[in-house]
C-alpha cells in the first residue's frame, strides 16, 4: 500500500519536503483556486508539507527601479529599500524545495499581482559576477543551494487548451521564472480553458492533483 505522509517525510532531506504555492489569483472561489487546491492536495498526501503565498493578501509594492538589490553581487538575498512582505516571501522561496505556482490568464499573460511579484523577485534572486577581463557576466540565480522543482496552474475563460501553445503566455512566464530565479526544473504544466463553456471537471481535478503528486515525487527522488 501507499506510504502515509509522515513516512515520507522522514525520507526526504530534512525531514521534510516543503512545497510553497504562490498564486496570484484574485479570487478565493472558482475554478483556478480549486484546481491549485487540488494540486497542493497531492503534494500534501504525497508527503509534502505545503505553506500558500495568495499574493492578494500580501503587501507587495511596485518595483522603484532603484537598483539597489542589483548592486549589491554578495548577499544571499538582495536587500530592497521598501519595507514590505517581499523581505518575508524571498526568505521562503529560498527554504522551500518546490512551488505550486498559479495564476488566470490575462490578455495572454500572468495577471499583474504575478507579474509584480516577479519583477520585484528577480534582482534579489540573480546576481551579476565579472568575468572575464573584468567584464560583467550573465546573471545567475543566488539560489545555487540546491536544485528546486516547480509546476504551474493557469485557466482561461474564452481560450480553449489546444491554443495554450499560443496564447498562455502566464505558464512561460511563471515557469521562466521558477528556472532561472528560483533554480527549479519544471515537473509540468495544467492549463484549462475554454471555461466560459465547458467549466471545470472532474478529469481536470484529477490532472491538477497528479501534477502536485508529481512534484512531490521529483522532491523526493532528489532527496
Amino acid at each position: 500500500g501507499q506510504e502515509p505522509p509522515a513516512l515520507l517525510r522522514e525520507r526526504c532531506r530534512g525531514g521534510v519536503m516543503k512545497v510553497l504555492v504562490i498564486t496570484g489569483n484574485p479570487k478565493q472561489s472558482g475554478a483556478l483556486a480549486a484546481l491549485t487546491e487540488e494540486a497542493a492536495r497531492g503534494a500534501v498526501e504525497n508527503g509534502a508539507e505545503v505553506e500558500w503565498i495568495r499574493l492578494m493578501d500580501r503587501d507587495i509594492g511596485f518595483c522603484r527601479f532603484c537598483l539597489k538589490c542589483q548592486a549589491d553581487r554578495e548577499s544571499p538575498i538582495a536587500p530592497c529599500v521598501q519595507d514590505d512582505d517581499m523581505t518575508e516571501i524571498l526568505l521562503k522561496i529560498k527554504e522551500a524545495d518546490g512551488f505550486i505556482m498559479a495564476s488566470p490568464l490575462s490578455s495572454a499573460h500572468a495577471n499583474a499581482v504575478m507579474k509584480m511579484f516577479i519583477e520585484r523577485s528577480t534582482w534579489p534572486l540573480w546576481r551579476v559576477r565579472k568575468g572575464i577581463l573584468g567584464k560583467l557576466s550573465f546573471p545567475e540565480t543566488r539560489l545555487d543551494d540546491k536544485q528546486r522543482y516547480a509546476v504551474t496552474v493557469t485557466t482561461a475563460g474564452a481560450i480553449p487548451a489546444l491554443l495554450g501553445f499560443i496564447f498562455n503566455g502566464a505558464a512561460r512566464e511563471m515557469g521562466s521564472f521558477a528556472k532561472w530565479n528560483f533554480n527549479s526544473r519544471i515537473v509540468g504544466r495544467l492549463f484549462v480553458g475554454l471555461l466560459y463553456l465547458h467549466g471545470l471537471s472532474k478529469r481536470h481535478m484529477s490532472r491538477a492533483y497528479e501534477l502536485g503528486k508529481a512534484l512531490s515525487d521529483a522532491i523526493r527522488t532528489a532527496a
